[in-house]
């Protein structure tokens, strides 16, 4: 079940993931979409509407008047509903002439009918460029229209009364004076009719004069543009992410490399400059170090008793997280030695104040003793409760020389490791960077199990992948992964150093 669980979060972690390590992706896309929305739709011409309503039905007593005539069907020009397509430029026309100074084809433009679905009620929408123009066009296209349904029943209830007539006077010759009184009568029920004919459309709102534009509406433009900002930031933060290749989350790390995660490194200046001399690490780092170890010697079902120290690029941090690894088990009141295992560009323990005059490479070239090339360093304050000061043991590279995977590779190295391991408790190598020269690969033999290194955006998907098939095809017994340069907020690191923090009263 909780395996299910963690399958679940996975995706969901990744996306926050991105999301965090992207913000001003997301957020830059989600202040100058709206910015730009804003200043585009501002520098629009605005534009007025006005809307008049009209109330459309049928006059039934018309509509019995012309099924009860004898004359031909009469086309009222406009349904009952909605208005007849055909009749607008006859409509348009009259509304020209009505207001003056406009022409049909301007009216034909700025008027548009929209029906409320299967409501009676129709939209007279009137649109224009000047506040004052909208409302007189949309009333007058209202009336025009009233006018020309009043007219048009009206003519064919002239054309049912001249058919009438016409039936009346051939009753009237046939001498059939009874039917021709029945049809007068008709006839004048027709005429009265005629006189209070409305054509069946009403007004039932008029148009009034627009308080502000219709468009364009910068406001709402900014705020739709707010969220299509949103979504495009968070598009293009995927998307770069999936384009870049370099390494920002310690899961993905974790997985690459098919190794448990011994632990996440903060990025710390303290860790940078930490050397015998220094002060020790805040208590965050000290505890980011002990945790790597303690996984290191807790993960594994055997008994380390050597790790190389491996990266797969240089500046990575790997010989910084040997140093404190090394001097976390010194803390623990173990005997530790840090062997300098880079014998092409030898730096870090010049870095941390041993001389490097003699080390590795005399003791490979067969003309020192590996007692007469360790160095006893105190480590300054770090007694971890202890009445007396931890020390650790280095041995630096020595002079560079021209072959040091020869040198590595001899049985001389194999001798050496061995003789330390007898000698101490954890015995820590530093390597070179795996991917650059081979001489890593070389060591992973030697040692008993191999600790990887990874900066988070300093290491890349390729690289990762490639050291993992480095190190499977050498058989390599890889112990773990260890992340460097985190933020506080990265991987697992984070409960565990807010609550450090909070109770070393930070």
């Amino acid at each position: 079940m909780l395996e299910d669980q963690n399958t679940q979060e996975a995706p969901l972690y990744a996306f926050m993931q991105t999301l965090r390590k992207r913000a001003w992706v997301v957020l830059l896309c989600a202040v100058l979409v709206p910015l730009v929305a804003y200043a585009v739709t501002s520098r629009q011409d605005k534009t007025y509407e006005a809307s008049a309503k009209l109330l459309l039905g049928s006059d039934a007593a018309v509509e019995q008047a012309l099924q009860g005539g004898t004359a031909p069907a009469v086309d009222q020009g406009v349904a009952a509903t909605s208005l007849d397509l055909a009749s607008l430029n006859r409509i348009a026309v009259r509304t020209a002439s009505a207001l003056g100074g406009v022409t049909p084809d301007e009216i034909s433009g700025a008027v548009e009918v929209i029906p409320r679905g299967d409501s009676s009620v129709v939209d007279i929408l009137a649109t224009g460029g000047r506040r004052e123009q909208v409302a007189p066009i949309a009333n007058a296209y209202a009336d025009s229209y009233i006018a020309f349904r009043r007219e048009d029943a009206r003519s064919g209830l002239r054309r049912v009364e001249d058919a009438l007539n016409s039936q009346i006077s051939r009753a009237v010759r046939a001498g059939r004076e009874g039917r021709a009184n029945e049809l007068r009568e008709k006839r004048d029920d027709l005429r009265l009719l005629q006189t209070v004919q409305s054509g069946g459309a009403e007004l039932v709102e008029r148009a009034v004069t627009p308080l502000g534009a219709a468009s364009p509406k910068p406001r709402r433009a900014a705020i739709i543009g707010a969220g299509f900002g949103l979504i495009l930031g968070i598009g293009l933060a995927l998307l770069f992410d999936v384009l870049s290749r370099r390494l920002t989350d310690p899961k993905e790390a974790e997985s690459l490399f098919d190794s448990p995660l011994l632990g996440t490194i903060p990025s710390s200046r303290a860790v940078r400059d930490a050397s015998a001399s220094s002060p020790p690490l805040p208590a965050v780092e000290q505890a980011a170090f002990q945790r790597v170890r303690t996984n290191m010697l807790h993960y594994n079902d055997y008994n380390i008793s050597s790790i190389a120290v491996v990266s797969a690029l240089p500046e990575e941090g790997k010989s910084t997280v040997a140093w404190n690894i090394a001097v976390a088990g010194a803390e623990a009141g173990a005997r530790v030695v840090l062997v300098e295992g880079d014998l092409r560009r030898p730096s870090f323990v010049r870095r941390i104040g041993v001389p490097d005059s003699d080390g590795v490479t005399a003791v490979l070239q067969g003309v020192a003793h590996p007692k007469d090339v360790i160095r006893r360093l105190s480590l300054n304050g770090n007694t971890n409760g202890s009445s007396a000061a931890r020390t650790l043991d280095v041995i630096p590279a020595g002079e560079a020389h021209a072959n040091p995977t020869y040198l590595i590779e001899s049985e001389r190295m194999e001798r050496l490791v061995l003789d330390l391991e007898e000698r101490y408790d954890l015995v820590v190598i530093d390597t070179p960077p795996a991917l650059v020269v081979s001489d890593s690969m070389a060591l992973v033999d030697r040692v008993s199990g191999v600790v990887v290194v990874s900066r988070m955006g300093r290491n890349t998907r390729d690289a990762a992948e490639q050291l993992r098939r480095h190190l499977e095809n050498a058989r390599a017994p890889v112990l773990g992964v260890v992340i460097n340069g985190v933020g506080p907020l990265d991987g697992v690191a984070g409960y565990g150093y807010a609550y450090e923090r909070t109770a070393s009263g930070r």
